[in-house]
């Protein structure tokens, strides 16, 4: 089976087990919601077979961050399987990019918001996540932002520990 290379919403359920039958194949996914996001259920995108459920509950223990709005769905961080089919993606406005395809990158081109970003930054490095928070947005779009402003000379990225981390040039 191919892989999907998109995230499609087939419904939201009060229980986890009410999820498995409204998948309709790779990456499809079930949103579990009792007053609170508690999981995300997804028909592994890689064509496995498998069955993932995304923790998205904080009180569960770790969880990821779930947002939807008129761009899609993103789940943050990525999913990276270490069993099973060993698959590594992530899933930004409903598109699965495939983090072992380099030519699968993210894209995007939001000047309003790498204004935003480039505000945020100083002369110590910050994360990308970090900056995302304080700013309401979805990870993923900040980290395209980041990566535009390295690009444009307005910003650097960290090394070894300091790397997904961001500052003004010295």
């Amino acid at each position: 089976m191919r892989r999907a290379n998109r995230l499609t919403l087939t419904g939201e359920v009060a229980h986890r087990h009410e999820a498995d039958e409204l998948l309709r194949g790779p990456g499809t996914a079930v949103l579990v919601n009792r007053g609170v996001q508690r999981s995300l259920v997804i028909a592994c995108p890689d064509g496995c077979g498998d069955t993932l459920t995304i923790n998205l509950d904080e009180r569960a223990g770790s969880a990821w961050r779930f947002y939807n709005d008129r761009r899609g769905a993103s789940l943050f961080p990525s999913v990276w399987r270490d069993n099973g089919c060993r698959s590594h993606f992530i899933v930004w406005r409903s598109r699965i990019y495939w983090c072992d395809w380099e030519d699968d990158v993210l894209e995007g081109n939001d000047m309003a918001l790498e204004d935003r970003v480039h505000k945020m930054l100083g002369p110590k490095f910050i994360s990308y996540a970090r900056i995302a928070d304080h700013l309401g947005e979805v990870p993923w779009a900040v980290l395209v932002a980041c990566n535009r402003l390295v690009s444009l000379g307005k910003a650097v990225e960290g090394k070894g520990t300091d790397r997904s981390k961001f500052k003004r040039p010295s």
